[in-house]
């Protein structure tokens, strides 16, 4: 069976469920990507030629189980095979106030751009810096648990802290055997003026990477996000990142790396955005070389959501090698609940 009747399948599936959904039946969603991109590496035997890619589709499943807690299940789709992606209860109600809990396989709250699903994001593909740093081969996602508590503070500033206890398989995804990771984060929101506002945080995650030599990975970020209203439909979103890795790579020596990651993005009307990204970053290798990239993108909505179209160009300069181009045009499309996100 082709990819696209098998995809077409599953989608008459949902929508045969969600038509005859009661009320305790789950919202479903399905979220497709498609990409049409050309590059000049001259490793690609398609080089300078237009090529074409269905990427990974999502499947949504999330509603409120009770009163207290609430069910989501996140189901990609990659070449005729589905894998769970995300499936975790979380719980704010009924706890002491500034509570939650959260458990199950999910994407780590690390920073502020991993937890987030790459159709989300305003440029294409993930950010150089967070695959070379972060564990996991396409996000630093986990089984585990994660108890986050809201601050009291008297002053306007909403101060969160959370703690994650994790399986710790992604910091050895060759091994079989399992050591707990544990990840840490405390962010800071406060309002600039009566519409803008802007977050800062600092993250931290530990685990091990190697069982046998019992070598560990210490990563540690720091970043922040400004959204800046200028009218009720226009706006301009600046956020960074800052991350430093430490990696055993026996019982006395490690590797340290430091790198980040900056972006702008201006939406005007709703409908339209445009904006520009820049990263730096050195290789988790002994010789520690530099790698850097820039790009620009812009976006537009059809009318709503459910549509997305996106250009994007990326100028990827390795260390020691010649530069790559790449300009992608992608769609983001949806059916159900679950949008794209604007932007």
């Amino acid at each position: 069976m082709s990819f696209f009747r098998y995809f077409l399948s599953l989608s008459l599936f949902a929508a045969c469920l969600a038509a005859f959904a009661g009320v305790n039946n789950p919202d479903i969603s399905v979220v497709g990507q498609m990409r049409v991109f050309t590059t000049d590496d001259e490793a690609d035997l398609n080089r300078d030629r237009a090529q074409f890619s269905f990427d990974e589709s999502e499947l949504i499943f999330d509603a409120a189980l009770n009163p207290f807690a609430r069910g989501t299940f996140v189901f990609a789709v990659v070449d005729e095979v589905i894998e769970v992606e995300e499936g975790y209860l979380t719980m704010s109600k009924g706890l002491p106030d500034g509570l939650a809990l959260k458990f199950g396989k999910y994407r780590a709250g690390f920073g502020k751009l991993n937890a987030i699903h790459p159709h989300a994001y305003p440029f294409v593909e993930r950010l150089g810096v967070l695959a070379n740093y972060l564990p996991g081969e396409e996000s630093f996602n986990e089984i585990g648990g994660q108890v986050s508590y809201r601050l009291p503070m008297k002053s306007d500033i909403a101060s969160t802290l959370s703690l994650d206890v994790l399986q710790g398989r992604s910091f050895h995804p060759d091994e079989e055997e399992s050591r707990p990771a544990v990840l840490g984060r405390l962010s800071e929101f406060f309002m600039l003026d009566g519409e803008s506002s802007m977050e800062v945080g600092v993250s931290g995650t530990h685990g091990v990477n190697n069982v046998a030599e019992k070598t560990t990975s210490t990563i540690l970020g720091l970043d922040a996000k400004a959204k800046l209203w200028f009218t009720p439909l226009n706006v301009l979103v600046l956020q960074g990142e800052v991350l430093s890795l430490r990696r055993e790579t026996s019982a006395s020596s490690d590797i340290t790396a430091t790198g980040g990651y900056l972006f702008a993005d201006y939406t005007m009307k709703k409908r339209y955005n445009l904006g520009a990204r820049y990263e730096q970053y050195q290789r988790a290798e002994e010789e520690k070389p530099w790698d850097s990239s820039v790009g620009a993108f812009a976006g537009l909505s059809l009318m709503e959501e459910t549509t997305l179209f996106r250009v994007n160009w990326d100028h990827f300069m390795p260390d020691g090698a010649d530069a790559v181009n790449t300009i992608t045009l992608q769609l983001v499309f949806s059916m159900g609940p679950h949008k794209p996100h604007q932007f």
